[in-house]
């Protein structure tokens, strides 16, 4: 096999890349859905909603993991090596936005927890509230930060 088509340092950021997309189309995907099924306010909607909304954070947070993994390999291993100051800024201030995405994932996940109990108690209003913070304000945020942090890792490889 050639090596040109096996080398960790074409395979890794392909991966990385790969899974920051996966993560961001995660989201948007989340939120499409739950407009949609906002439109429409049968309990039915608010039920499949909660019950797919677990499959997202999962997946949310299997993505995140990787990607904090993968980057702090290629950041810190030893075929993608860093000299410059710069880089490292920009290498520290990647790793705290996707802490601050984790950090928000969390409170998506107790805001989650929250809209599901309040569901089960038969409260609609204070479920469709925390659903609506949900995905109006904390999915777009995600979004948003994801897009950062792409922009990031592209100036990134400008310096190397």
């Amino acid at each position: 096999m050639n090596s040109a088509f096996a080398r960790l340092d074409q395979i890794a950021p392909f991966i990385h890349i790969s899974i920051a997309v996966l993560f961001i189309a995660l989201h948007i995907v989340t939120a499409i859905c739950a407009h949609y099924c906002f439109k429409n306010t049968e309990q039915n909607c608010y039920k499949l909603i909660l019950k797919e909304f677990t499959k997202f954070l999962f997946s949310a947070l299997a993505m995140v993991i990787l990607l904090l993994f993968g980057g702090l390999y290629m950041s810190y291993g030893e075929h993608f090596p860093i000299g410059d100051p710069m880089v490292e800024a920009i290498v520290k201030t990647k790793i705290a936005i996707l802490i601050f995405i984790c950090a928000n994932l969390a409170y998506i996940s107790y805001k989650y927890h929250q809209a599901k109990g309040a569901f089960i108690k038969d409260d609609m209003i204070m479920s469709h509230e925390n659903l609506i913070l949900i995905i109006y304000y904390f999915i777009p945020l995600n979004i948003v930060l994801s897009f950062i942090n792409i922009y990031l890792g592209i100036t990134f490889r400008g310096f190397l």
